[in-house]
Parts: structure tokens; sequence; C-alpha cells
């Protein structure tokens, strides 16, 4: 059985990070899209199927706990990461229990970035599939 190409959005205000993320994620094999802001983060979300969001939790106009908030309400089962680079134990669990899957904070490496998505990947096709 061929898996097909995973697909992530990366959402964050700052070109340079957006360009990093998917150039290590293409590597990766994965496919990327990236967009500026939590405004066209719910947009992409709304017309494409994603298997993870990346979000910076720092943007202007809306920040990260918002956009993964719009974005739980549109699909609760679509698992998000948060990474900042002002994170603080108060922000990681709000974002947790707001429904992110991790929470990294700036910096980490590329291996840190591969093995928190490696694992929501497995962790949301363990949990559809048929046991």
């Amino acid at each position: 059985m061929i898996e097909k190409q995973k697909y992530i959005l990366v959402v964050d205000d700052e070109a340079n990070v957006r360009a990093v993320f998917s150039d290590v994620l293409k590597r990766e094999g994965y496919r990327v899209r990236s967009v500026e802001d939590g405004y066209k983060a719910i947009i992409a979300v709304e017309e494409e199927n994603f298997d993870l969001i990346l979000v910076d939790l720092g943007m202007p106009q809306m920040n990260g706990i918002q956009t993964l908030e719009n974005i739980k309400k549109k699909k609760p089962g679509l698992p998000v990461i948060i990474h900042t680079e002002y994170g603080s134990i108060t922000t990681a669990v709000e974002a947790m229990k707001k429904g992110a899957v991790d929470y990294l904070n700036k910096p980490f490496s590329p291996k840190e970035l591969k093995l928190s998505i490696k694992n929501a990947l497995d962790q949301k096709y363990k949990e559809a599939s048929p046991v």
C-alpha cells in the first residue's frame, strides 16, 4: 500500500521562519504550504485537507492561540503544534488545554521539529485506523 504524502500548513508572520520550516519539511518528504497569519490559515484549512498545522504563537492581529481555537472549531481532529520564541509554562498549558498536540520553544532543532511532527501524525493516524 502506498502512503500518501502528508500535507503540512506552516503559519508564521516571519518569512524567513516560513522558508526554513518549509525547506526542512520538504526535505523530509512532506508537502508544505505556508501562510503569514491566522486569518489566512483559517481560510487555507477551509479550502484544503491538511494533515497537520504548525502555528507561531506570537503573531500580530490573531495570535497562535486564537488561530488554534478557530482551526479546532472547523477541524477538531486536525493536529496543531504551537511554536514560539517567547514561551512560558502558562501559554504552554493554555495551548495544550485548547487542543495543541505539542508546544515547542524556539530555538529548537530540526530534529526536535521532525520528531514532534512525526509523533503528532502517528497519533492522528493511530486514532483514525481500525483496531
